[in-house]
């Protein structure tokens, strides 16, 4: 993400992600999960601008005003109060900066809520460096990404602009060059899933010590899924990366909804590469083959009735 100005207003772009790998190592002290996943951005942007406080208006909390694109009248809607991560990114930033925070926020949402593609981690990462660049703070990456850290798990991958490796809770990032482009279809059903319950799910379906288990003899022995996916992905074999793709919130994502499953099947019928859950869903995405096959496919999926239906690639 790169702020740039625009007049008197500053801009940015906020991408979603989607996680090709997920694997949840077992809970932690501090109440997370212990996680290592690849996750990439894609093109679907929600966007955010900020806009000088008038005169009158000096010395006021910074505002926030949103405009929803997201389509269906169910759809989860974006929180418009002091919890929306905007407000928090921008108000975290301005207090470690020892400045009084100002202006007007306004986002226009486009990536689906409840979806597992990071839209409020992303708009909270595009926060920080809009509001860095705007108030003329001028922290650098390292900084930004330990206020990122605080904030969210998922939020200081999106301060970079590649695929990654993510560990921890998520803010220990690792980019990973020399991926292909990809293309997708993902469709978010009319249902979204909250975070907290998928994991709650998790928690008490996985065998938590027989997955540490598992992932020390991975490391050992070399034997390791994502080193492999990552590997194939690399060599253009595209067919053969769906193989170590996973998700391991997906089976406690598909005892919460119906909708998972049922996109499993809907993806296992289109001729993708592959397909999986993004995050803790609702989300699912198929690798295709082409973009002029991902248009195909998503023409045909939006007639079924299936929820939102995106096109979409790798950046």
């Amino acid at each position: 993400m790169f702020p740039c100005k625009v007049g008197s207003a500053w801009e940015v772009v906020a991408p979603a992600k989607l996680n090709l790998y997920l694997d949840v190592l077992g809970g932690r002290p501090d109440g997370f999960h212990e996680l290592e996943t690849l996750m990439l951005p894609v093109r679907i942007y929600d966007s955010l601008r900020w806009t000088a406080a008038s005169p009158e208006e000096n010395g006021v909390a910074p505002a926030l005003r949103i405009r929803n694109l997201l389509s269906g009248a169910d759809a989860p809607q974006p929180d418009l109060g002091p919890g929306n991560l905007v407000l928090r990114a921008a108000e975290s930033l301005a207090r470690a900066a020892g400045i009084a925070p100002c202006g007007t926020f306004e986002l226009i949402k486009r990536i689906p809520i409840q979806a597992g593609m990071g839209g409020g981690s992303s708009d909270a990462a595009a926060a920080l460096l809009l509001a860095n660049a705007a108030w003329g703070i001028g922290y650098s990456y390292e900084r930004l990404a330990s206020l990122a850290g605080e904030l969210g798990s998922d939020i200081p991958f999106f301060l970079q602009s590649s695929a990654a490796i993510c560990r921890g809770r998520g803010e220990q990032v690792e980019p990973v060059a020399g991926l292909p482009l990809l293309h997708f279809v993902v469709v978010k059903p009319p249902v979204g899933l909250s975070t907290a319950e998928v994991f709650s799910r998790w928690r008490r379906s996985s065998d938590q010590p027989a997955t540490l288990r598992r992932e020390t003899e991975r490391i050992e022995t070399g034997d390791r899924p994502l080193s492999k996916l990552i590997a194939s992905l690399r060599h253009g074999a595209l067919a053969e990366s769906g193989i170590w793709m996973q998700n391991a919130l997906e089976s406690a994502a598909a005892e919460l909804s119906p909708w998972i499953n049922r996109l499993r099947q809907v993806f296992a019928e289109c001729g993708c590469y592959a397909h999986g859950m993004t995050g803790s869903g609702s989300a699912t995405f198929g690798v295709m083959r082409s973009a002029r096959q991902a248009r195909r496919t998503a023409q045909l999926l939006a007639t079924r009735r299936l929820g939102t239906v995106l096109v979409t690639a790798s950046c």
